[in-house]
């Protein structure tokens, strides 16, 4: 423990993630007008992990790393703000499949170009090196644990 705080992997990697998590936030709610100005960083998680051809509430939950009750306070948000709308499966239609509406695909893709400026902007602050590396390790941990979960390792 160092005097500002716990210096584990942990808390460095909470650390990271809260400046990046205000410096998105702060990026998004200066937009040009649109949904991305009020979104948080979990609902653009979930819009642009789902699939523009739809996804099964279940999958999507497990996808996303949540539970399904929890994937249902998400969505319903997100359809009430059009940016997200549910489907019954033609084949079960006891079975909810979300899908992102346009508005929910350009409201990510707006999110996308806020995230892409503040890894921008990181990047110079760190050097580019750094970052680079630091990416690199990030993307080969999280091809490790999707592939350990049972996820695809893309």
């Amino acid at each position: 423990m160092t005097q500002d705080g716990p210096d584990h992997v942990m808390a460095l990697l909470g650390y990271a993630m809260d400046g990046l998590r205000r410096d998105v936030v702060a990026g998004m709610a200066a937009a040009p007008d649109g949904p991305v100005r009020t979104l948080r960083p979990s609902q653009v998680r979930l819009l642009s992990l789902c699939p523009r051809t739809g996804m099964r509430v279940t999958d999507l939950a497990d996808r996303v790393g949540i539970t399904k009750q929890s994937l249902g306070e998400f969505a319903t948000s997100l359809e009430r703000d059009g940016l997200l709308e549910s489907l019954r499966d033609p084949a079960d239609r006891r079975v909810r499949i979300l899908r992102p509406t346009p508005a929910g695909l350009a409201a990510v893709a707006e999110a996308e170009r806020v995230i892409a400026r503040v890894e921008a902007e990181w990047r110079i602050r760190v050097g580019a090196e750094r970052w680079d590396l630091l990416r690199d390790i990030l993307g080969d941990v999280a091809r490790l644990h999707r592939s350990s979960e049972g996820h695809p390792a893309s």
